[in-house]
């Protein structure tokens, strides 16, 4: 689960905590509030009831107040018991329901079958009324009375139903709200760190020099962005510091290689050596050979690492290619290759030619070396497609293992080392061919083609 959903979920259940105790609070005081007006009601009728009741006697008085009485008995179902527990008056509605007497207990629901006939209860289809029952003792002249009375809430209950589903539906909208809410906040929330990530992802070894741009606000954002860009520092200082050691590594090797090269050749014109020593000073050149053309490749990638200028003019690449494969052609007609040639004329563009022409150099290099033992074959293509140039060259061999393709261009990597190896190969041509065509704004790309073939696509933009 990524940071945003985290997020969006702790404040939906924030947010539906606070929502839940709030509406919990709101739900008990709506609720007790009409308990507690029906209650004062019931309080209330109950004194007023006894004043229809004869002092002494508690027999019903006559005239106004027996009226009051049966008045009363139609809206209300009460019963009035003597000190001696002995009934002394009932309503009318007691007819139609009996509801027990819990002396321990002030007040209570309980719900009775009452016919519709017997009055506008608002019974249900199961003729099933609930009622709010108050038991008071209440003094009155010299006795005192034990009142149950008690009052249909059938409508009451049926607003409380109501309530609770309108709580429970608004509580559902509200985490419907919080969830969306709580979403676009916390996508505002990680929107800087989105573009701190896209940012940081376009830095790389060739983009050292780019630095994250600071917020006005000195908040954490601001310090996350100044701590990555004193990082950057560093790297681009390490990265720096360790071109330049190659570099200058490569350069005070040529003296000393040189002499020794000097000294091989030298020595393998003299005739007077023994034949096992001939032979391994034989070796020896081989060795200090393939150590000169090390070096030698380390300073042209040193080169281009630390300086990311050309010398552009307008070249013709049919025009190279054809004089380069010209120069290849005695190494072809030895090795028994075959070699396929489709380029189309005029093909020109703005580039470095030495450059260029190194490219292409190391790539029939390439192809040559790792050729098919058997029927050797190279495909050369040069044609414009669009507004680009597309050029191929194709080898016949073994094919590149599908899971090493994305390594042949990584420094000192090599597919086939023993032959590599014998045939001096450092591991840095690829490496040197991709970052030319990188600083000429192109791509490369290789791949196993059809008839055991492997092939190198370079795509330039074309001379506009």
């Amino acid at each position: 689960m990524n940071i945003r959903n985290r997020i969006t979920l702790w404040i939906t259940g924030a947010g539906l905590l606070a929502g839940l105790l709030f509406s919990i609070v709101i739900s008990y005081e709506l609720i007790e509030q009409p308990y507690e007006l029906l209650d004062a009601e019931l309080d209330s009728q109950a004194h007023t009831l006894l004043v229809g009741l004869a002092p002494g006697t508690g027999n019903p008085a006559a005239g106004s107040n027996k009226t009051m009485l049966e008045s009363l008995g139609r809206l209300y179902w009460f019963k009035v018991f003597d000190q001696q527990q002995e009934l002394v008056y009932a309503s009318a509605m007691t007819n139609f329901a009996d509801l027990p007497l819990k002396k321990r207990k002030n007040s209570y629901n309980i719900s009775a079958t009452i016919p519709k006939n017997a009055g506008a209860l608002e019974q249900d289809d199961s003729n099933e009324v609930t009622f709010r029952v108050r038991i008071f003792t209440i003094p009155f002249g010299e006795q005192e009375y034990l009142v149950q009375i008690a009052r249909p809430m059938e409508k009451l209950q049926e607003e409380i139903v109501d309530l609770v589903i309108a709580i429970a539906v608004g509580l559902i909208v509200f985490t419907l709200a919080l969830v969306l809410l709580g979403y676009l906040v916390a996508g505002k929330i990680l929107q800087p760190i989105t573009e701190i990530n896209a940012l940081a992802l376009e830095i790389s070894d060739k983009t050292l020099d780019k630095r994250i741009p600071l917020p006005v606000t000195h908040d954490e954002l601001y310090r996350l962005s100044s701590s990555l860009n004193r990082m950057f520092d560093r790297l681009q200082f390490s990265f720096n510091r360790q071109k330049e050691f190659i570099a200058d590594a490569s350069h005070e090797l040529k003296t000393p290689l040189a002499m020794q090269r000097l000294f091989f050749d030298e020595a393998g014109q003299r005739n007077d050596l023994p034949p096992d020593f001939q032979n391994r000073l034989d070796a020896q050149e081989k060795i200090c050979h393939r150590m000169d053309r090390l070096v030698k490749n380390l300073l042209d990638l040193s080169a281009l690492d630390l300086t990311d200028s050309l010398d552009p003019a307008k070249v013709n690449l049919s025009v190279l290619a054809d004089s380069l494969l010209l120069d290849f052609d005695d190494i072809f007609r030895a090795a028994s290759i075959q070699l396929t040639v489709d380029i189309q004329e005029n093909v020109t563009l703005l580039a470095d030619e030495e450059k260029l022409r190194r490219v292409l150099i190391n790539l029939i290099d390439n192809a040559i070396k790792y050729n098919a033992e058997h029927n050797p074959e190279i495909r050369f293509s040069l044609r414009t497609k669009d507004s680009s140039i597309l050029m191929e060259i194709s080898n016949s061999g073994r094919g590149i293992p599908p899971d090493e393709l994305s390594l042949v261009f990584n420094q000192f990597y090599r597919v086939e080392k023993s032959r590599a190896t014998a045939h001096g190969g450092s591991g840095l041509g690829l490496t040197i061919v991709q970052r030319i065509i990188e600083l000429h704004h192109g791509s490369i790309e290789i791949e196993n083609a059809p008839h055991n073939m492997v092939r190198v696509r370079i795509t330039l933009p074309a001379d506009g």
